[in-house]
């Protein structure tokens, strides 16, 4: 048994260490590189990372929204009711969107007072909020198996 883990471990690991750069890289490239490419000026790209957050963040909606589908349809087929879990995935949302801003915050300070201010914070809700997108979906597959 142990010799089928350590192969299977030797298959599996190295796929994982270069899955999560090119998911790390994707969410660069959208919250950041393809800004700085698509414009000239500095109130240009703060206006695009503006927007990128915006996009980020109605994608995480999305996901939050379809995540909460996938409890209720899990939880009808196992009988239950989700009350539990709804408020459990409220709950935690709630306390991750504090972490979210307040880190962001925290980045865009580092700018002391340059004018990346504004476009630093833009740039982290995008990206944060595109990781957590991508952990619903890594939930509602792995956890809930759809």
């Amino acid at each position: 048994m142990r010799t089928v883990l350590l192969i299977v471990l030797a298959f599996v690991l190295p796929s994982l260490a270069t899955a999560l750069p090119a998911r790390a890289a994707d969410i660069e490239s959208t919250c950041y590189t393809d800004c700085e490419s698509q414009t000239t000026s500095n109130p240009e790209y703060k206006a695009c990372l503006s927007r990128k957050a915006d996009a980020a963040d109605a994608a995480l909606n999305e996901a939050y929204g379809t995540l909460k589908s996938a409890i209720r349809r899990h939880a009808d087929v196992m009988g239950q009711k989700p009350d539990l879990q709804l408020e459990a995935l409220t709950a935690a949302q709630k306390k991750w969107i504090a972490y979210r801003d307040s880190n962001c915050t925290f980045e865009d300070e580092l700018a002391f007072g340059a004018t990346s201010i504004g476009g630093n914070y833009s740039a982290c809700l995008c990206s944060l909020s595109l990781a957590r997108a991508a952990d619903f979906a890594r939930i509602k597959r792995q956890v809930l198996s759809e």
